[in-house]
């Protein structure tokens, strides 16, 4: 999922170390970080990045404890090394555990054809609507997004503007019951992140006006004209936009 995307991040990563191992050798840093150091706070930023990609909230809260042990004299926290930061790491896991149970999970669909899912979505749309959507029928839709898949169905017979703010997840944007209120329909765009997959008429035309930093955007298909156009705008970072005709 989202190969460029990850491809983009991970090699930024890499070059972000390779210039931390030169900093460090040629002495500007303040504080002198040995080799094993290095190492481990690799490691351990990999660790954290994963869990958050994958949202694995122990594995996350761990490569952060251990990323404080490895720095712990900057720090000052030495007093608190090992087994305070360990403990803490624990009880944060367990809390963070509770409170987000229903939130780290990841949707799976059995049949990954558009037309089988349509047609079983409506049995299914009290398993996967949230309370992050604001007035799917009106002229004006906001869809909010946070560590979570989520799909969304507008059936708006008068639509003017969306609003999309994600974060760290999936979002799938249905408008092939959507009716727009004039010749346009305004998409306004806030990602980071995030796989946004966009559903629309065959007869609605789409205009691409979104800014993208490591980011994607695809249209697959064509219109065959006669509607509206989508007009997609806002800001989309490290994160790929699907737009696909239904």
């Amino acid at each position: 999922m989202r190969n460029k995307l990850w491809r983009s991040f991970w090699g930024i990563f890499f070059l972000a170390a390779a210039a931390l191992v030169v900093v460090n050798q040629m002495g500007i840093l303040s504080y002198k970080i040995g080799f094993w150091a290095i190492v481990g706070t690799i490691i351990f930023a990999l660790g954290s990045i994963d869990s958050v990609i994958n949202r694995r909230i122990t594995e996350g809260v761990f490569s952060i404890a251990f990323l404080l042990m490895v720095y712990a004299k900057p720090l000052h926290i030495e007093r608190l090394v090992p087994w305070t930061i360990l403990l803490a790491a624990v009880l944060i896991s367990i809390g963070l555990g509770i409170i987000f149970r229903n939130r780290f999970h990841t949707v799976v669909y059995a049949n990954k054809k558009i037309k089988d899912f349509r047609n079983k979505r409506e049995s299914i749309s009290d398993h996967i609507f949230t309370d992050t959507v604001s007035n799917e029928k009106g002229s004006h839709v906001v869809v909010d997004q946070t560590l979570s898949d989520t799909s969304r169905y507008i059936h708006s017979k008068e639509l003017e503007t969306i609003e999309v703010n994600g974060k760290l997840g999936d979002i799938n944007l249905y408008l092939d019951d959507a009716q727009a209120a004039g010749d346009t329909v305004v998409m306004d765009l806030n990602v980071t992140m995030t796989e946004l997959n966009i559903y629309v008429p065959l007869s609605w035309q789409v205009k691409d006006n979104l800014g993208q930093t490591f980011g994607n955007i695809q249209i697959e298909g064509t219109s065959n004209g006669g509607g509206p156009t989508l007009i997609i705008q806002g800001r989309a970072s490290m994160s790929d936009i699907d737009v696909r005709y239904i």
